[in-house]
Formats: structure tokens, C-alpha cells, sequence
């Protein structure tokens, strides 16, 4: 019955008229792929694995626990989905952007000097829970109740949208440092987190 719920919803996140670049990632021309890259247990740590209806996204995952891929697909789904609502894509840079993330998920936070928080503040010694590290990849620390919803995955993901379109990926957030990150970007994650959660992820 979940899987059913969750299928109504993502057709729904689809079906919408005003959101019909969504259905671009319903391809199944790459569906051997997604159904071959699978996390093995009896295989050694980490491992890569192909995320679906993102052409060549990909996770790198710790065990098979951590995260399932199409708790993932989902949450991108979701992302792209909230992007669209607020900020649009007319020319699908941020699809494409995401059909290319590389999501390299960690068991234990990182220890960072000279980040910024939300408000722009700079943190001296800071212990983060994710990093943009490229245009592509993305290191997330897998979440407060091993959930994704209580990851950054979907803040991080802002980060590479915002450096597809700006160049950059606006390193302070809120902040008067550069321009990009917006207080819509906030409330969006905001939102787009409630969706994760309502799912349980």
C-alpha cells in the first residue's frame, strides 16, 4: 500500500501542466541500468550506485542501509519538483545539473574551520553535515534519525543549482557576502522536507 501511495504522489508531482518538465526523468531508456546498480552487502565499502530517472546520478553509500535508491530518486524528485514551484527552469539547467550529482553519503559529521551558517555568520570551527565539494558532488552526512529528511541533501542540493546558474554556489548562505541564497530558498527546503517527511524518508 506505501508503494502505491508513493507512486500516486510522484505521478502527481508529474501530471501537473505547469510542472511538465518533471516528466523528462520518467525515461526508461537507461532502466537495465538502474536495475543491475544495486547496493550488495556482501560486497565491500562504499559502493557507487546509479540513482533512477537521473541518467547518471549516483550515490555512494556507506552500507545498503544508508540510503535505499529510490529514497533518494524520491527526494530529488521532491527537490526539482519545489524548485520548479518557486524558481522555475524553462531552459532545464537545474534538471540537467541534477541528472549529474554525485551524492557520497557519510556515517559521521566533519569538522570544517571558516564556513558560514544560514545568516551569514562565519563559524570559526564548525561541525558540518554536508559540502558542496564540485559542481556535481555532494558530501551528506546521512541524517539526524537516519532519515533524509534530517540530512542537508535538499540544502545541498540548493548549493548546486545555485552554482549551474550563478557560477557559484553562494558559500553564505543568507548573507550579504554573495547573492543567490534567498530567504525563498530557505522556506522551500523548509517545505520540501515536510514532503520527505509526510513519506517517512
Amino acid at each position: 500500500m506505501k508503494k502505491i501511495i508513493v507512486l500516486i504522489s510522484l505521478l502527481c508531482f508529474i501530471s501537473c501542466p505547469g510542472h511538465q518538465t518533471a516528466s523528462t526523468f520518467f525515461s526508461n531508456d537507461h532502466k537495465r541500468i538502474y536495475r543491475t546498480s544495486v547496493c550488495d552487502p556482501d560486497r565491500p565499502f562504499p559502493q557507487m550506485v546509479m540513482i533512477p530517472f537521473f541518467v547518471n546520478a549516483s550515490q555512494v553509500v556507506p552500507n545498503c542501509e544508508t540510503y535505499p535508491k529510490h529514497q533518494t530518486a524520491l527526494t530529488m524528485m521532491v527537490f526539482y519538483h519545489h524548485w520548479v514551484k518557486y524558481f522555475g527552469d524553462s531552459d532545464l539547467k537545474i534538471k540537467h545539473a541534477l541528472e549529474e550529482v554525485m551524492v557520497t553519503w557519510g556515517t559521521e559529521k566533519k569538522k570544517l574551520k571558516g564556513v558560514y551558517n544560514l545568516k551569514g555568520k562565519k563559524i570559526k570551527d564548525a561541525t558540518i553535515i554536508g559540502l558542496t565539494q564540485t559542481a556535481s558532488v555532494i558530501w551528506v552526512w546521512e541524517g539526524y534519525g537516519h532519515k533524509i529528511s534530517g540530512s542537508s541533501l535538499i540544502h545541498e542540493l540548493v548549493h548546486i543549482s545555485l552554482r549551474t546558474l550563478n557560477g557559484r554556489g553562494d558559500f553564505d548562505h543568507e548573507g550579504p557576502r554573495c547573492d543567490g541564497w534567498t530567504s525563498e530558498h530557505t522556506e522551500m527546503i523548509i517545505e520540501a522536507k515536510e514532503v520527505l517527511r509526510s513519506f517517512d524518508i
